[in-house]
């Protein structure tokens, strides 16, 4: 079994809206995909993200009508990514010092992916509970 090591082993696909979408949409779409974040292009040119929490606090929280408010005016910006080679706990450490959860996954031919805290705490705890299975059985 293949630990999971870089970045690259435990990234998800991009899902993207156009920042003129409104959020209610950005919303629904998060929804449907069962993420929690969701990028935001200006003319199909990745500029920002959105996620659960951004919505909680920019547009909940702040009285706006998430039928009225387009994903451009909540996004956060500029992205944040860290190559596909960046290993798990080089991009924790990272998402810590940046106060970020999600961060995408540049390659050679620009965005691939995009992990979460999430993603990294699941790698590991697979990671760790196969490993301790392992040394059970010796």
């Amino acid at each position: 079994m293949k630990y999971p090591i870089t970045v690259s082993d435990i990234m998800n696909d991009i899902i993207s809206i156009e920042g003129s979408t409104l959020v209610e949409q950005a919303a629904q779409t998060m929804i449907e995909n069962k993420i929690g974040s969701i990028i935001v292009t200006i003319n199909g040119i990745p500029e920002g993200i959105i996620t659960r929490q951004d919505m909680l606090s920019r547009v909940i929280v702040a009285y706006k009508d998430p039928r009225v408010y387009k994903t451009e005016t909540v996004m956060t910006s500029p992205l944040i990514s860290v190559s596909e080679k960046t290993s798990i706990l080089d991009s924790m450490r990272f998402m810590r010092s940046k106060e970020v959860t999600h961060l995408l996954v540049e390659g050679e031919e620009g965005y691939v992916g995009i992990i979460s805290e999430r993603d990294i705490v699941s790698a590991v705890t697979l990671s760790s509970l196969t490993q301790f299975s392992t040394l059970l059985r010796q």
